[in-house]
């Protein structure tokens, strides 16, 4: 038997049906706050108050309340745009640290800085503070000997202007990619991170013994006694190998905050300074790279 479905009931459901999904694409977004210091939080903002706004990061459930003074504006899932507060145009203040540079985009034209590394590891015999500038030198040097097109800057000046824009270099990640750009007057910036795991050691080898037993032989036939001479050698060797899993991540960002090159790779063999090999191959094949394709 064939039944007619109601026009209106259809359009209803349909409706019902465009809502549900449009509800369900807004939720999948996020809020995002962005501070005065160029960093960005996203979740979900709960209230705007005089001095306060509560926010809930995403996927926690935890409340906070941020200062509206450190805050330059948020950004609403719907796309709405709040601003809180307006840049300072000129040297930062105390609560913001990014101070505001003179630099263009024609000045900061195929010119890249290298932050400090990110360094992670379970290996005592590593200070994570100076492995951070040497790897940050290490691909600096890495970019000037296998890319082309490009000007890198000096770590040191890239750490003088970090100071200089208040950016303490730990926590230089943090700060919004087109943000620091514009601090160090590049056009690229490179975020870096090596994690190194100490996997035990592995202990290899054995003794070896040669010798000749002191005999005795029977007295002969001239009644006389006569000895064998003994000697003992002995030889040691152990060897002990410490395995280390090491991974390399690097990232490059563009002035205008996307992403231009994103990477990782696992080090090939298992010693402590493996990191190098893998550095290198991942600029080889960034987009100015030697190896790029």
């Amino acid at each position: 038997m064939k039944r007619n479905c109601n026009p209106s009931v259809m359009l209803l459901m349909l409706l019902l049906f465009i809502g549900i999904q449009t509800t369900g694409f807004a939720q999948s977004k996020a809020d995002a706050v962005i501070m005065l210091n160029g960093t960005k939080k996203e979740g979900k903002v709960i209230a705007i108050l005089a001095n306060t706004v509560k926010f809930k990061h995403a996927g926690e459930n935890l409340e906070y309340e941020l200062k509206r003074d450190e805050i330059s504006r948020i950004q609403f899932a719907s796309g709405r745009v709040e601003t809180i507060n307006e840049a300072p145009a000129t040297a930062a203040s105390p609560s913001s640290p990014v101070s505001r540079s003179t630099s263009n985009p024609a000045d900061r034209k195929n010119k890249i800085a290298v932050l400090p590394f990110q360094f992670v590891s379970n290996e005592l015999g590593f200070q994570p503070g100076p492995m951070s500038k040497q790897l940050q030198a290490d691909c600096a040097k890495s970019l000037i000997k296998n890319t082309s097109n490009v000007i890198v800057q000096d770590p040191l000046t890239t750490n003088r202007l970090l100071a200089k824009g208040n950016i303490d270099l730990n926590n230089a990640a943090d700060v919004d990619p087109e943000a620091l750009a514009v601090v160090l007057g590049v056009e690229y910036v490179v975020f870096g991170s090596v994690n190194v795991l100490n996997e035990g050691s592995l202990s290899s080898g054995g003794a070896v013994t040669t010798y000749k037993d002191k005999e005795k032989q029977k007295r002969d036939k001239n009644n006389r006694d006569t000895k064998a001479s003994g000697t003992v050698v002995t030889g040691n060797s152990a060897v002990t190998t410490t395995n280390y899993d090491t991974k390399v991540e690097l990232t490059i960002y563009t002035d205008q905050g996307s992403t231009y090159y994103s990477k990782s790779k696992n080090a090939f063999g298992s010693g402590a300074d493996s990191y190098s090999s893998s550095l290198n191959y991942l600029i080889k094949r960034t987009p100015f790279g030697t190896k790029s394709r």
